[in-house]
């Protein structure tokens, strides 16, 4: 017997229904998930058709969800995405600026109004990537945000186009509650992209 008082299958469980529970928030006002991650969909959209660029920030499992997903959505979706976490850059933003910087120096060096910050953060107060959207906010930008852990922290509370906010006080719950909104967003758009092109192109013979 590998587990005595904790049965992985209970925290699938708990991750199924945090997952459907998570909150959002639409220019400030709530709205349900559905419309939330639709909403999101649209922003997306709309940024890859007039050529802006999205721009990804998080630390430790939010960075690797950045980094997963800016490429997924350069891949399959053809975006202008980029992830601001290479080591290099990090380390030399943080011994330069301090660590609540490391973000923030190269965004104001590269972001353009009307691109999209895509800004994750567990815990939601992180100052690294709270100033990022604040940031985002003075550059006109447009954002999406995620957070869980307490309805109080910084980043679900500051007025973004989109935010999403997961119930859990688990890390791994609401990082993979993270990951798998951003992750329905982005491959529902790949297939409706995909049907679409189905639909009206013949198919080619090799």
């Amino acid at each position: 017997m590998i587990f005595r008082n904790y049965n992985p299958y209970n925290w699938l469980k708990k991750l199924n229904k945090t997952i459907l529970s998570a909150r959002c928030r639409k220019d400030g006002a709530q709205i349900d998930l559905e419309d939330g991650c639709h909403a999101a969909g649209k922003l997306i959209k709309q940024t890859i058709e007039s050529g802006s660029s999205v721009w990804w920030v998080g630390n430790g499992g939010s960075a690797a969800i950045s980094s997963h997903l800016s490429q997924d959505m350069l891949n399959k979706l053809g975006a202008r995405s980029f992830c601001l976490n290479d080591s290099s850059l990090m380390s030399c933003m943080a011994n330069d600026f301090g660590y609540e910087n490391v973000y923030v120096k190269p965004l104001e060096l590269l972001v353009n109004p009307k691109d999209l910050l895509i800004a994750i953060s567990s815990s939601g107060d992180s100052k690294n990537i709270t100033g990022c959207v604040e940031l985002a906010l003075q550059k006109e930008m447009n954002i999406i945000s995620l957070s869980g852990f307490k309805e109080t922290n910084k980043l679900w509370n500051i007025k973004t186009n989109v935010s999403f906010f997961v119930p859990a006080d688990l890390y791994g719950i609401v990082e993979v509650s993270h990951e798998a909104i951003l992750h329905g967003v982005i491959e529902s758009l790949w297939l409706e992209e995909n049907q679409l092109l189905k639909g009206s192109r013949p198919k080619r013979r090799c």
